[in-house]
């Protein structure tokens, strides 16, 4: 479905009232001057503060309302359901992001990229010491499954092509993986990516991240993007992780005579890995049949415009 040439830009919002209105200010100011056809789409996701009344008073913004919280990837996926223009951009309403950055990546989006990533070079003096420990993890991972060096992955703060994210939307998390499950599927089909250097500011208010879930979640994100498109490697990559963690040890245990226990660890080990594969072929067959269902039958609510 073609679109009018602008920009589209989507920012979630649960229960932001203390940034909400520096940051529509903000953005609308800094659209005008970029000199692009511009629309700003806040979705309110649940918040049970004032944040959907603050939004009200700017007509020039259009408000879509969750009436319960259904996540931040969700309520991304909503307003681009709802977008007018070819280019889409998002950015978090809690001010950590540089909005006065966004013609940078508006530049590199005129020299042809799918997408544009604004990758935050100040992370690691912002982030606690666990944020910053699942940041070099997750980074070590894709490194595992992709050639380029993705530098910030799960950046709330981007630009990127309708055509790119709705050949996707059915495969992306409805949590704050969005980000990171978007950029792994876009690197790894082979679009162009842009990443330019911003500097992040403390946010305003208080995370709703949780560290651990969401982290696990990205995880599992991340195995079922790399699965669907590069299933050969990821099994490879299972392979050899059942040779290194199960056939080795249990070799080590028969050399010193120690027959049940070598038995008893290859036959768990071979167990969990093998459902492991199992359950993630499962997960890639249903995302599968979700998107052709939903090709087939969108939702009343959810039809693109």
């Amino acid at each position: 479905m073609e679109k009018d040439r602008g920009i589209s830009y989507i920012v979630p919002a649960f229960n932001e009232e203390n940034a909400i209105v520096q940051t529509l200010e903000q953005l609308i100011q800094t659209l005008k001057q970029i000199g692009l056809p511009y629309e700003v789409i806040v979705v309110n996701d649940g918040s049970t503060d004032q944040t959907p009344t603050l939004v009200s008073g700017f007509p020039q913004v259009k408000l879509i309302n969750h009436p319960m919280n259904i996540g931040y990837g969700n309520a991304l996926k909503s307003g681009i359901r709802h977008v007018r223009y070819e280019w889409i951009a998002i950015i978090d309403a809690d001010g950590t992001y540089p909005i006065e950055d966004l013609p940078k990546l508006i530049a590199e989006m005129e020299n042809g990229f799918d997408m544009v990533i604004g990758v935050r070079t100040n992370m690691n003096t912002l982030d606690p010491v666990l944020k910053r420990m699942c940041r070099w993890i997750y980074r070590s991972i894709l490194r595992s499954f992709v050639t380029v060096d993705i530098q910030d992955a799960n950046s709330g703060f981007r630009v990127f092509k309708r055509d790119l994210v709705v050949s996707f939307l059915p495969y992306l998390c409805g949590s704050f993986s969005f980000t990171t499950s978007l950029t792994v599927l876009a690197v790894g089909n082979d679009y162009f990516v842009k990443q330019v250097p911003v500097t992040s500011k403390p946010r305003v208010g208080k995370s709703k991240i949780h560290h651990l879930r969401d982290s696990i979640r990205t995880f599992q994100f991340i195995i079922q993007g790399m699965t669907f498109y590069n299933p050969i490697k990821f099994f490879m990559v299972l392979a050899f992780a059942m040779i290194f963690f199960v056939c080795i040890p249990a070799m080590i245990f028969a050399c010193f005579r120690m027959h049940t226990l070598s038995l008893y660890y290859i036959i768990f080990g071979a167990t969990v890995i093998l459902l492991f594969a199992l359950g993630t072929l499962g997960d890639i067959i249903r995302v599968s049949m979700l998107r052709v269902t939903e090709h087939n039958h969108p939702h009343p609510h959810k039809g693109l415009k």
